[in-house]
């Protein structure tokens, strides 16, 4: 499977406050411990995020090149349409979070909290999932390309028109998915988890 490109950050950084920034131009900077407003089209480039919050307008328009988030809590917040290219979630708090519709391309999900995080339409390209809790999230009609989840807790994920092909799941925790059976084919399971995808295809094992 292709290598996720890591974000590419300055050795390093300057602790600043949003607030401070010419023109709100959010370009190789450590933004840390704050909430931060904003209302219209907003670019991150090359920053360090830790333990921030936003606000977000309903015109707000966001997009995030080589970023990395860590310890950030963002639940309940619509990342809806948005863009995120080499960025690393770690140890943050998404519950709820929507990226529905959203672009992800060489991103990392790392030990975070991510239950009924919605990412249904969203197109994931080079995306892994890592020792996250995704419990009830949803992944409806997704586009997957090279996504990869390992060592997750997935229990009633909500996977219902994506193909699924290539997938391994067999060091994820589940009892129960919703995934489309026809399109739940070439995956990857281990022995305990045989029983509930043969069931989806009539087999039953004695």
């Amino acid at each position: 499977m292709k290598g996720i490109l890591l974000p590419k950050l300055p050795t390093e950084l300057e602790v600043v406050d949003f607030k401070d920034l010419e023109d709100n131009e959010a370009y190789q900077v450590h933004l840390k411990n704050q909430e931060i407003d904003i209302a219209d089209r907003q670019l991150f480039s090359s920053c360090h995020l830790q333990n921030v919050s936003f606000k977000l307008s309903v015109e707000a328009d966001l997009e995030f090149t080589d970023c990395v988030f860590e310890k950030c809590d963002f639940s309940n917040l619509k990342f809806s349409k948005f863009g995120f290219y080499r960025c690393v979630f770690k140890d943050c708090k998404l519950l709820g979070t929507e990226f529905a519709q959203s672009f992800l391309k060489d991103v990392q999900f790392q030990n975070s909290l991510l239950n009924y995080a919605n990412f249904s339409s969203a197109c994931l390209k080079n995306v892994r999932f890592s020792g996250n809790t995704l419990k009830e999230s949803l992944f409806i009609a997704s586009q997957f390309k090279h996504v990869r989840f390992e060592d997750n807790d997935l229990e009633k994920a909500n996977f219902w028109e994506t193909s699924l092909a290539g997938i391994d799941f067999s060091t994820n925790q589940f009892e129960r998915l919703d995934v489309s059976p026809e399109l739940a084919k070439n995956i990857k399971v281990n022995l305990s988890q045989v029983p509930f995808f043969a069931a989806l295809h009539g087999i039953d094992i004695v």
